[in-house]
């Protein structure tokens, strides 16, 4: 049984058959990684190339928290802390735009001012 099959392209996550998905890893954990590793595949390969090359290396990342923590509990709260890594760094490069923006900003009125 093919946990996505009622699935076209990405699956939303009502879609997802969460039980479907639970036999697979207890009865046939091989497919179940297979599967895993071609959904997580199609996902990814619906972006663009370089967005596909970041979400691919973000999985790698979350694999290994996987694999490092030892138990669900332990890898949930390692991912937590990537994802807040994640938006501390965009929240940086946010701060970072906007001084920049205010300075444009600022050149562009003396240009203006200089030239009236």
């Amino acid at each position: 049984m093919d946990p996505w099959s009622k699935c076209n392209g990405a699956p939303e996550v009502n879609e997802i058959d969460f039980d479907a998905w639970c036999n697979l890893a207890e009865r046939r954990p091989d497919l179940y990684f297979r599967e895993r590793e071609r959904v997580i595949e199609r996902f990814i390969g619906q972006y663009p190339p370089a967005q596909a090359d970041r979400l691919r290396e973000f999985q790698l990342q979350i694999d290994h928290a996987r694999a490092e923590a030892g138990n669900p509990l332990r890898a949930t709260r390692m991912m937590m802390t990537m994802m807040e890594d994640q938006l501390e760094a965009l929240h940086a490069r946010l701060l970072s735009l906007q001084s920049e923006t205010e300075n444009l900003s600022r050149i562009i009125r003396r240009a203006r001012d200089a030239s009236n």
